[in-house]
């Protein structure tokens, strides 16, 4: 018998555990704004109710000749499907009372406010919920945007819930990083939790990751040499030295339209922390990288994402003026003016050796007939006029 009893114990016990495991939950803040006693036209009575499943809020009316402000927390335990509003003056003198209602469709996993205007006043319903995001991993420089709360609180680790600075409290939604806070160095994991005063809904939790090397100033860009030419360079100046087995990965999109690209291997400076891009043709790009220590991902660079722009040189372009000779025993002149492209100019005649130009323009003795003229800039640049 003893055997058995201890048997039926143990399965007691198992199913006190089970029942109770905690459930989810979901909270709303009401803030009722009730207006001054001459504010509802001098009835003698009144009244502003929010109802949401088993729970409600009623307030009665003003008398003083102030505004007065309340706000009233509470967990939503059963599931309602809306929430009902109404509002009402009784014993008005000239015998305008005044009845208001208003019905709600809510969920509370995506509910996140609505307003109410009563007869003696106003009400604000706020759901207070965060929901576990889809991507957690965040380094302690990327920024963080919750909502659907109102006073917030946040621990690494294991540790003690800390409240977030003043400026953060009493606000639907909050933007920061970690690096405001302060202390996830050394840490795993970030926790958050939003609620009123001193009672909170369901902590959302964080896992923290590296950050990637910062870019330090803009990116250096260096145009192409030729107008036909995809060689532009591109320098970016990053704020760490990697880490052993760190490993850069770039996503670059030329705009617009936001297309992929893809650059040739870039090359580390490491001494002086700078990555070069070579064979980059003219545009506007923006990008996105991050890196790889080993298998672990830092995180990505953050918003808005850098952008650089690969210039165009000016085009070369020549034109020839012929001198026809005053003689038909003499040789013929030509001019040569070219303009645009880089550096000092070449010309060539035919299949003659190349002479550079001690100017712009270049008065040569040909003879009577066709030739061929081809001119250059220093870097080997040339005229891709459709008449040259």
């Amino acid at each position: 018998m003893r055997t058995k009893l201890l048997s039926v114990l143990f399965l007691f016990f198992g199913l006190i555990q089970f029942s109770n495991a905690q459930a989810t939950k979901y909270g709303m803040l009401v803030r009722t704004t009730l207006d001054p006693f001459q504010g509802w036209n001098g009835s003698h009575a009144g009244n502003l109710s929010i109802t949401i499943g088993s729970k409600s809020v009623t307030e009665g009316s003003n008398t003083t000749d102030d505004v007065v402000v309340a706000y009233t927390f509470f967990y939503i335990t059963d599931n309602p499907t809306k929430i009902v509003c109404s509002s009402r003056t009784a014993g008005n003198k000239d015998g305008s009372d005044c009845t208001l209602s208003k019905t709600i469709a809510y969920d509370p996993n995506t509910f996140d406010s609505d307003f109410f205007g009563g007869c003696i006043g106003d009400a604000d319903m706020m759901g207070i919920y965060l929901p576990q995001p889809v991507n957690t991993n965040y380094c302690k420089n990327d920024m963080i945007t919750l909502t659907r709360g109102w006073n917030w609180q946040y621990r690494y680790d294991s540790g003690a819930w800390t409240d977030f600075p003043s400026t953060y409290q009493a606000k639907r939604s909050i933007s920061f990083n970690m690096a405001t806070l302060g202390g996830s160095d050394g840490k795993n994991k970030l926790q958050i939790r939003t609620g009123y005063g001193t009672s909170f809904t369901d902590e959302i939790i964080y896992d923290i990751i590296p950050c990637p090397p910062g870019l330090v100033g803009l990116p250096d860009t260096k145009a192409t040499t030729c107008i036909n030419k995809n060689d532009g360079q591109l320098v970016l100046t990053y704020d760490r030295d990697l880490v052993a087995n760190e490993k850069f990965l770039f996503t670059f999109f030329k705009q617009p339209g936001n297309i992929t690209v893809g650059f040739s291997d870039y090359s580390i400076d490491a001494v002086n922390r700078k990555l070069s891009f070579t064979d980059v043709p003219a545009g506007d790009y923006s990008f996105k990288y991050q890196t790889f220590i080993g298998a672990q991902e830092t995180s990505t660079n953050p918003s808005p994402d850098p952008t650089f722009k690969i210039p165009l040189p000016e085009a070369l372009t020549f034109q020839v003026t012929d001198l026809q000779p005053l003689c038909n025993n003499e040789q013929g002149k030509i001019i040569i003016t070219a303009s645009g492209g880089t550096g000092t100019y070449f010309y060539k005649i035919d299949s003659g050796s190349e002479v550079q130009f001690t100017s712009s323009t270049g008065e040569i003795n040909v003879s009577a007939g066709e030739h061929s003229i081809k001119v250059r800039d220093t870097n080997s640049c040339i005229d891709l006029s459709a008449n040259q």
